[in-house]
């Protein structure tokens, strides 16, 4: 028996690497392109958008990232915004190109945020910045935080009322049950077959975000350490776009 299951993920361990050989399957951008990803906390952009952001700073694009709070739900917002400055260094993101809006009505906490004013906030920065390519969570935030699912919500809102520019195109990154989402790279062999974009982390990439990780050092509690060596996201990010919505 144990011999059956150690074949089996052996199985899974060459099969895995296959497809991580195959290479991305990544969301079509010009060159050039102009990219924000919308986040709700400092570590958000590492722990969760990793893969996808080593692999647009090698390109020509610009990519930013909107962070709606400090992450000052324990007091630490001061520390924990120098710290995303310093983790997105090592993911390759540009100094500048990190935004912390830390806005005092949308506080990180449990409390689910209005999305009808946080969503013109966000349009600001869309279009100052002249982005053409928006990325954020799902509708089910990938942790089921309130505060991932607000970041939706406020930009499904904006798109299902047409408020967007009409060349910005949104992508939302998919939730996964818990069993694929603590499963490492194995996941790859599902994310390979259910989803149409897709973003693989090389060794190279995977180090780059452990790096990042390090910078978040109020974040390091021990299960944060598994979930660097479990998670799906460290390794692998799925997208789909974002669908019109009816909204009153």
């Amino acid at each position: 028996m144990i011999l059956l299951v150690a074949i089996f993920y052996l199985f899974l361990f060459i099969l895995s690497i296959y497809f991580a050989i195959s290479g991305n399957r990544p969301i079509k951008v010009n060159d050039e392109s102009r990219i924000l990803i919308v986040t709700a906390h400092p570590d958000d952009e590492t722990m969760f958008f990793s893969p996808t952001i080593r692999d647009l700073v090698n390109t020509n694009n610009d990519v930013y990232i909107l962070c709606v709070t400090s992450g000052d739900f324990y007091g630490q917002g001061r520390e924990r915004k120098k710290e995303l400055v310093n983790a997105v260094k090592k993911l390759g993101v540009k100094q500048g190109n990190v935004l912390v809006m830390d806005l005092t009505n949308y506080k990180d906490g449990p409390k689910m945020w209005e999305k009808e004013k946080l969503s013109k906030h966000i349009l600001n920065h869309v279009e100052k910045l002249d982005i053409n390519i928006v990325l954020t969570f799902d509708e089910y935030g990938v942790s089921g935080h309130n505060n991932h699912i607000g970041c939706f919500n406020s930009i499904q809102y904006l798109y299902s009322n047409g408020f967007l520019p009409t060349d910005v195109e949104v992508f939302v990154l998919e939730s996964v049950s818990i069993l694929r989402k603590y499963i490492s790279f194995c996941d790859l062999i599902i994310s390979r077959f259910r989803s149409r974009y897709i973003y693989i982390s090389n060794f190279t990439n995977v180090l780059s975000a452990y790096s990042a990780m390090r910078e978040h050092k109020t974040q390091l509690i021990w299960f944060r350490y598994l979930y660097m060596i479990f998670s799906r996201y460290i390794f692998i990010n799925t997208f789909k776009r974002i669908h019109m919505k009816k909204m009153f």
